[in-house]
């Protein structure tokens, strides 16, 4: 009986080397932790498992399962999100948005907008319904139901649902002038240190025409993920009726607060790079070059927001001479959050100023 205890010691370090061994080469084990470590949300899940774990455990076990344990890269789409939504979204004239929450599921809005030109001046209405259950993976509220309707009749409808534990279907389609336009059917399949993406974007079977574009994306490293991105293409305004893409993903970061980025193909190239100083202050940079046309632009932003003051503000700047700032600010203790807007155009002496209220 003295030596039962050394027998199941050696077990556990032959089990120990395998699971090395398959992790090195790729191959994940069947009862393997997801052990997402991303952003918050996926650690507050690591540290619940730690705590509901058997205490026959030794800690020195748990730290080698911590440092094979890659955990999912995301979706392909959301590569640049980290760099894009530095960039201020600016707009022209006046625009009001109420909402209202009617439950903890339900919220409806109004949205109005007046510009300089008579195309700018738009109405609209939207819903929304959120369910209570959230993807312990993404962080996302599921199911999404989104609607918006505006004054000319135009129609825009999301739907967003996980079917599975890792399948994730996403719907989107417009009505304009009465007719069915721009649907797109997105299906993510969130592995355990990979992600695997398909898009069908204005399929028509009858004519055999649409677009798909499948991608994938590897976690290699703690640090490094890369994939592939497949777009193909079949209707009548492509030359040759057909046409195919297929692009290099890579994405690295380091120390949680800079993240590199890039997308490369024969056609055209994206580089973007981000990082965060605190909690207060973010800079990212962005080249995006046409190979064929030969052109390329870089752009420059930046993010401050104070969460004590109700203070967003984000600016930018680009190789076009166009610089852009978009400041928001919270009119403390009314629910109103007012927005200044600004665009100007160096080069053609061109500048649009824009004021917002966000009530709600």
């Amino acid at each position: 009986m003295g030596n039962v205890p050394s027998e199941m010691k050696q077990k556990e370090k032959q089990k120990m080397s395998k699971e090395s061994f398959y992790r090195i080469f790729g191959l994940r084990m069947v009862n393997e932790g997801d052990g997402y470590a991303i952003d918050g949300e996926r650690l507050k899940i690591q540290r619940e498992q730690q705590l509901q774990m058997p205490q026959q455990q030794q800690p020195e076990e748990k730290q080698q399962q911590s440092e094979f344990e890659l955990g999912n890269p995301g979706a392909i789409a959301d590569l640049h999100h980290q760099c894009h939504e530095m960039w201020p979204q600016t707009f022209e004239g006046f625009r009001l948005n109420i909402s209202r929450t009617l439950s903890q599921s339900l919220a409806v809005g109004h949205a109005l907008q007046v510009g300089q030109k008579s195309q700018l001046a738009d109405c609209q209405f939207n819903a929304s319904f959120v369910g209570e259950r959230m993807h312990p993976m993404t962080g996302e509220t599921y199911p999404a139901i989104m609607g918006e309707v505006d004054a000319k009749g135009n129609v825009r409808a999301t739907l967003m649902h996980f079917m599975a534990a890792r399948w994730r279907c996403k719907w989107m389609a417009n009505v304009l002038d009465g007719e069915l336009q721009n649907t797109r059917l997105f299906v993510d399949y969130f592995g355990k240190s990979c992600t695997c993406s398909w898009v069908l974007s204005n399929l028509d079977v009858r004519h055999q025409m649409g677009v798909c574009v499948a991608s994938y994306l590897q976690q290699v490293t703690p640090q490094l993920a890369l994939g592939v991105d497949l777009i193909y293409q079949r209707e009548q305004i492509v030359p040759g009726g057909q046409a195919a893409l297929v692009s290099a993903v890579a994405r690295y970061h380091h120390d949680d607060n800079r993240l590199w980025s890039a997308v490369f193909s024969l056609h055209s190239l994206e580089l973007c790079y981000s990082q965060l100083y605190g909690q207060c202050l973010g800079a990212s940079v962005q080249l995006r070059a046409n190979i064929l046309k030969r052109q390329a632009i870089s752009r420059l932003c930046y993010h401050c927001f104070i969460p004590k003051m109700g203070f967003n503000f984000r600016g930018g700047i680009d190789t076009r001479g166009v610089i852009s700032a978009l400041c928001e600010r919270r009119l403390e203790p009314l629910p109103i959050v007012l927005q200044l807007s600004g665009k100007l155009n160096h080069r053609t002496n061109r500048f649009r100023f824009g004021l917002g209220l966000l009530i709600g």
